[in-house]
């Protein structure tokens, strides 16, 4: 059965919640409320929630076309299906590198929450605390998302089809999808790994914002597993990958 197209799901989603973030950033306005006693405090937040909310629908309705390529067949370069035990070794390697990610992620959120809170909270004490509050829960809201959110994508790898589809623009490996032509995205390298379990690692970075105004660079690596005897399809499709050859086998 051909896997769903679960990025456009989460769009759908988070367009939902756009929209209704952006109704609660002008509800305070349409009831009269009190700004100082709490009505730019609920707008403000509910603004910010509407605009995240806007550049996950864009970034998640590219990665749903990026996805839709892939799973049709259009570009891909190579396409590869495991056996049940090699499945379980990735998806366990993959399990714990994730969980060391998603805490770190944490903890960076969970300080622009605390710098933000304490903003508010000198610039007006009364709504200062109200959105103190509220970044408060949004971060515990955050950290159960951070304890969850590896094992979830665990046993979504577990449960999806053991096989990889792997493009110029991404790859769908085990029901789990990996892009490096969005959003300024750069591939830095492609390559092969020998040894008893060969891997296909794509190494790219992809431009984040830390605060207001400085822009970096995120780097992250793609593992892809290569099955036995694959090995040259695996060097083509990275040489294609890093743009340097259009052959496909």
């Amino acid at each position: 059965m051909k896997p769903r197209n679960h990025q456009a799901r989460i769009a759908m989603l988070w367009a939902g919640i756009s929209v209704l973030a952006a109704f609660g950033a002008t509800l305070p306005f349409a009831l009269e409320m009190d700004g100082m006693g709490g009505g730019y405090a609920i707008a403000f937040v509910s603004g910010f929630v509407a605009l995240c909310g806007l550049i996950t629908v864009a970034v998640y309705a590219v990665r749903a076309r990026i996805l839709g390529r892939l799973l049709s067949g259009t570009g891909v370069l190579v396409h590869w299906t495991y056996p049940e035990a090699e499945r379980a070794d990735h998806t366990r390697k993959e399990l714990a590198e994730e969980k060391k990610a998603s805490w770190m992620l944490l903890l960076l959120i969970a300080g622009f929450s605390l710098l933000i809170g304490l903003g508010f909270l000198i610039a007006d004490p009364d709504a200062g605390r109200f959105v103190l509050l509220v970044l408060a829960g949004v971060v515990a809201l955050l950290t159960i998302v951070a304890a969850l959110a590896p094992r979830i994508r665990h046993a979504r790898r577990r449960r999806a089809a053991p096989e990889a589809f792997v493009s110029r623009e991404g790859a769908y490996v085990l029901g789990m999808l990996h892009t490096w032509r969005l959003l300024g995205a750069h591939v830095e390298g492609a390559q092969v790994t020998e040894g008893q379990k060969p891997v296909l690692r794509v190494a790219y970075s992809a431009p984040v914002i830390y605060g207001r105004f400085f822009l970096s660079r995120q780097s992250y690596t793609v593992s892809i597993p290569v099955p036995r005897g694959e090995e040259d399809r695996a060097r083509d499709a990275a040489r294609a990958i890093e743009g340097g050859d259009d052959r496909t086998s």
